[in-house]
């Protein structure tokens, strides 16, 4: 019983050093850390944002470059 818990210990610890090395090691394993805690959504978020405020200010800026008697 003792063997058994100590073998699921070592197993466990080993899984654990493989993630954290096979994420640490290379540039896609930040981008799988950031995917997984949301901080990609996030800054596509913001990205997306600041897009559509550019879009809503050229669509505003052409709407007022609109002669008056074709507004209505």
């Amino acid at each position: 019983m003792k063997n058994l818990r100590l073998t699921g210990v070592f197993t466990v610890m080993l899984f654990l050093m493989v993630g954290v090395l096979t994420f640490t090691g290379c540039d896609s394993g930040e981008k799988v850390v950031d995917k997984a805690t949301g901080k990609q959504d996030v800054k596509q978020f913001q990205k997306m944002k600041k897009d559509i405020g550019k879009i809503a200010d050229q669509q505003a800026e052409r709407y007022n470059q609109i002669p008056d008697d074709k507004k209505n």
